[in-house]
């Protein structure tokens, strides 16, 4: 399956890559000093140019587009914004210590670093992030957590392979049909259910895949990989989703990137109460989900070879729908907070959580997956007879 480039982008520079992704490991490796951020100074133009610039000709670009500008905030925060070597550092290990290691040492360092999105061993171990479950100490614990861990890669192939044969009898996600927007709303869940599913399952799969290699051979221990995702329970709130349903990979730079712009750029004061905070958290979340949706508009251009606004606005009203959840919760409660120690919502007000969560992404969801219609990511072999035989089980022939 393949994405048409356009003609004014040139081939995807894998050396170029290769000097980015070595720019920042580098940048991380130095010991601290004045001349330490200018290697932040080509980061961002050689990010724009793979973005905007540059294509695989497939529809890997949507995933590569975004990984790259990923990679440009984890690089701001920790080449700009935060003396790593003093301020980071390995449960266990002496705040510091590692300035004084050899460069090769530090090089390994900065690798660890690079591929620790969430600082799981770290101490800036980001909230909300899932425990791993229940499993015997001793020689017995990696075994066990390998085959707990192949389980899941099972599960998630199926549901991948499923979501594959389904997609591709789905005629509301091949390119030039009716926009899901004007499909009937079983159809609109089902081409939902065609991008969450596989897409959860496929980051998944291969969270759980490096987790096995690097268990299994002894060089990581299996509390540094707690899963991935949190339990689809959680789903009775959009701010619960966000916060602890779906990955926390990006938590960090979220969070450093609006705190920059909005206490160091635009210098709001921090809240210093509870009338200060609100109007600051507020302008917080939006922030994030505005970098979030930038983000992923990378992505959706890469993919495109032209500028929509799909994903990004999908992000950008996900800080609407939690204001508006941030509203009703004082409403109710007189509280603006959702305190971590509050037990989660039972009977009634559980299952009106679960059907305006249900009702808000069928809504918005839209916006980031048409782009990704017209680009072709869903199709597949419709012609086959397994694909018709389950449109025709599913009735997606009669549409």
């Amino acid at each position: 399956m393949a994405v048409t480039p356009e003609t004014t982008r040139s081939p995807f520079p894998i050396p170029l890559f290769i000097l980015l992704e070595s720019l920042i490991l580098l940048g991380y490796a130095l010991r601290p000093s004045w001349y330490r951020p200018l290697l932040f100074i080509p980061i961002p133009f050689i990010v724009y140019h793979l973005v905007f610039h540059t294509t695989t000709g497939t529809i890997a670009d949507v995933g590569l587009g975004s990984t790259l500008v990923i990679h440009f905030f984890f690089a701001f925060d920790r080449l700009v914004l935060t003396d790593i070597q003093k301020t980071f550092h390995r449960i266990g290990e002496k705040p510091g210590e590692i300035t004084s290691a050899s460069f090769l040492d530090r090089l390994a360092w900065s690798l660890h670093l690079h591929c620790s999105p969430r600082g799981v061993g770290w101490n800036f171990e980001v909230p909300h992030i899932p425990k791993n479950p229940p499993s015997p100490d001793g020689p017995g614990k990696r075994k066990a957590y390998v085959v707990s861990r192949l389980g899941t890669v099972l599960i998630c192939a199926a549901v991948q392979g499923a979501s594959m044969i389904i997609n591709s009898a789905n005629p509301a996600l091949v390119p030039g049909t009716i926009p899901l927007h004007n499909q009937p709303l079983y159809v609109r869940v089902l081409s939902i259910l065609g991008l969450g599913a596989p897409g959860l399952a496929y980051l998944n799969l291969q969270h759980c895949v490096v987790g096995i290699l690097l268990v299994g051979s002894g060089i990581s221990e299996p509390e540094d990989w707690p899963p991935l995702f949190g339990s689809l329970s959680g789903m009775y709130s959009v701010q619960n989703f966000w916060r602890n349903v779906w990955h926390q990979m990006l938590r960090r730079i979220f969070l450093s990137t609006a705190n920059f712009i909005i206490h160091t750029v635009l210098r709001f004061p921090h809240g210093t109460s509870s009338k200060s905070s609100l109007p600051i958290g507020l302008l917080k979340l939006h922030t994030v989900f505005l970098v979030s949706g930038i983000i992923h508009y990378a992505g959706e251009f890469m993919m495109l070879g032209y500028g929509g606004n799909g994903a990004l606005l999908f992000f950008v009203v996900q800080a609407w729908a939690i204001t508006l959840e941030v509203v009703v919760r004082y409403l109710i409660t007189e509280s603006t907070r959702a305190n971590a120690s509050e037990k989660p919502p039972t009977g009634i007000r559980r299952l009106l959580g679960y059907v305006w969560v249900f009702c808000w992404f069928v809504a918005v969801t839209p916006l980031i997956q048409q782009p990704m219609v017209e680009a072709g990511l869903f199709l597949g072999h419709e012609n086959s007879a397994l694909a018709q035989k389950v449109g025709r089980w599913l009735g997606l022939d009669v549409i």
